[in-house]
Formats: structure tokens, C-alpha cells, sequence
């Protein structure tokens, strides 16, 4: 159990590797912006996992953990964030060369309004649970700024392969879930659980996957034609 978490975390990067040797999706300079943008997102989400934390609101049991810790996270969750971020970004490249047509990017912006219904609604009945509040504030800005400022456009596709990064998810947070190595307080919850992981986190691990892709799609289009 004590490198389980390791080994999880390190795992998902065989997955990237797979959709390499299948479809070649890191040629063209696409590793590089890979890296980069999943860097950005490993940033971004650890900051929020240590505010959390020095407010008391998650917490991980060392005695599952190989005990190097940093903010009192453990290296691992810095991995898994990392780790999560590229095989988003992986997959996403993946199903692109595998699956070319784009025809339903035009019903992703009718998605994209009913999330940010969603994340209204969460943050209005939730607002006092700051799990809840940093997790639905952070996709309302995301999704906003995505949809209505930014003019990159890859929603369906994004969408398409949050819905695929659900399984290795369940795999992952499921464990560390039901295990209990990861712990968040319950009453900064909304109480409402899939397989015993929070709703909430279903939610952050979309806010990852837009964040690595739209930087990805950013450095992208910042190359030189």
C-alpha cells in the first residue's frame, strides 16, 4: 500500500506512451507544448490542493504515502496532477487523429451554458463549503473565459475526452477514495458521492483537462506555420 499511490500516479503516463506508438501524437514539436501546458495545469491545481490543505480541508494519510512531502502534500499528488494533466492532453490528440470529424463542436457551446448553469446553481447552494466553492468558481471562470473570451475553439473534442479520462479516474481517485489516502472534510462537501468519490471531484478533474488542453492548443497555435 505504501507505494500504491506512487505507482498510480506514475502509472498513467504508460498510457500516453501507448497512444504514441499507435498514432505518433508527439511529432511536430507537440511533446514539448504537451509538457508545457500540463506543467501549467500540475501548477495551478497543486496551489489550490495546498491552500486547501493550510485551511484544513484535505488531508492525505501519510502511512500510504512514500513520505516525501512538500506544503505538507505529498510528492505523489504533485505526480498525479502532473501525470492526469498529460494523459488528458495525450488522449485528447489521440482521439483527434483517430476520430477526425468535428461536426458536434457546434452543440458544445449548449453544454458548456448547461455547466455553467451548474456550477451557478452548486455555487449558490454550496457557497459556504469552500471545497465546493474553489471547485465550481474555478470551471465557471474556466468555461467563461473558454467559451466567451478565448477564441480557440476544441469543446467537443475537450468534452469528448473527459468523457474517456473518466475510466482511468475511477481507477485512480476511486482508490484513493475508498482506501481512504485521500481525505476531504465532509463538511465542506456537498455530500453527494459517485462510487465513494466526491462530486466534486469529477468537476476538478474537468477544470485539469480544459486547462491542459487550452494551453496546449495555445502553445500550439504560437508555433511558427
Amino acid at each position: 500500500m505504501k507505494f500504491t499511490f506512487l505507482l498510480l500516479a506514475l502509472g498513467l503516463f504508460v498510457l500516453p506512451l501507448i497512444f504514441h506508438f499507435d498514432k505518433k501524437i508527439f511529432r511536430d514539436g507537440n511533446f514539448r507544448a504537451a509538457l508545457g501546458a500540463s506543467l501549467i495545469s500540475a501548477i495551478v491545481f497543486s496551489t489550490i490542493t495546498v491552500v486547501l490543505q493550510l485551511l484544513g480541508i484535505v488531508a492525505f494519510d501519510a502511512s500510504n504515502t512514500i513520505d516525501v512531502v512538500f506544503k505538507d502534500i505529498p510528492v505523489e499528488q504533485y505526480l498525479l496532477n502532473l501525470s492526469f494533466s498529460f494523459t488528458a492532453i495525450a488522449l485528447f490528440q489521440y482521439l483527434n487523429m483517430k476520430f477526425p470529424n468535428n461536426d458536434l463542436q457546434k452543440y458544445s457551446l449548449s453544454l458548456s451554458n448547461l455547466l455553467l448553469g451548474l456550477c451557478v446553481a452548486f455555487l449558490f447552494f454550496g457557497y459556504p463549503k469552500w471545497y465546493t466553492l474553489s471547485t465550481f468558481a474555478t470551471l465557471l471562470i474556466l468555461l467563461f473565459l473558454i467559451e466567451y473570451v478565448a477564441t480557440l475553439r476544441f469543446m467537443y473534442r475537450a468534452y469528448r475526452a473527459f468523457v474517456v479520462m473518466l475510466i482511468p479516474f475511477y481507477l485512480v481517485y476511486g482508490f484513493l477514495f475508498w482506501n481512504e489516502i485521500s481525505l476531504v472534510a465532509k463538511n465542506q462537501l456537498t455530500g453527494m458521492y459517485v462510487a465513494k468519490i466526491p462530486v466534486e471531484n469529477h468537476f476538478i478533474a474537468l477544470s485539469m483537462l480544459l486547462v491542459s488542453i487550452y494551453m496546449f492548443e495555445f502553445f500550439k497555435s504560437k508555433r511558427p506555420a
